[in-house]
């Protein structure tokens, strides 16, 4: 029962991603949706192993600090405006969330066997997680949310991964956070450009 509420908790982040508007608001829920990462780790891996831990660590450093941070930190250095411009309505991203819930419903109901301790709701939820990265990244514009929702794609690959796939060698899961890496190249080259731009402002005045 925990792990579905946790399952909820992160869709229901990934909704509030969607039609937010405030980026630093868009950061601390990415964050937030990181920090409930941890929850389903425990749900396949038991409490005394040193790989549950290490997932664990990892997704702490990566999803809910580092990356959030860096973001965040971006944003502040850059002096970006702190309002996004989706490019839909509400009407039509409510519209395409639905089409994404039927298909998710339509997906699992083809599926017969489900890992130990897996039902299928959450399994509904981590596909919708998915969806939810993947419309992210189409309704903005913004380079940040853009981001952000490739974060979310990866964090919904993660516990597919995670739920679906008990055991994994250690190297496989561990490019589940090839995210940091991204959102951290992001930030230094988006940087560098601010501030080639700064001295090319000072120079012609």
């Amino acid at each position: 029962m925990i792990f579905d509420l946790i399952y909820l908790l992160l869709l229901l982040t990934g909704v509030a991603i969607l039609i937010e508007n405030r980026l630093g608001r868009i950061i601390f829920l990415i964050s937030l949706q990181g920090l409930l990462l941890t929850g389903p780790v425990f749900q396949v891996h038991n409490y005394n192993e040193y790989h549950a831990w290490s997932l664990v660590g990892l997704i702490l450093l990566f999803k809910t600090f580092l990356t959030p941070y860096t973001l965040y930190n971006s944003l502040k250095r850059i002096k970006l405006f702190e309002q996004t411009n989706p490019r839909f309505g509400y009407l039509i991203t409510i519209f395409l969330f639905l089409l994404g819930l039927f298909a998710a419903l339509r997906m699992t109901s083809d599926i017969h066997t489900l890992p130990v301790k897996i039902d299928r709701i959450g399994l509904v939820y981590v596909i919708l997680l998915i969806y939810l990265g993947i419309l992210t990244f189409i309704a903005n514009r913004h380079w940040l949310v853009l981001i952000v929702g490739f974060i979310m794609f990866e964090n919904g690959v993660f516990l597919l991964t995670l739920i679906m796939h008990r055991g994994l060698p250690f190297g496989i899961e561990i490019i589940s956070f090839v995210d940091a890496l991204l959102v951290i190249v992001a930030a230094v080259a988006l940087q560098a450009r601010a501030n080639t731009y700064r001295q090319i402002d000072k120079g012609q005045k």
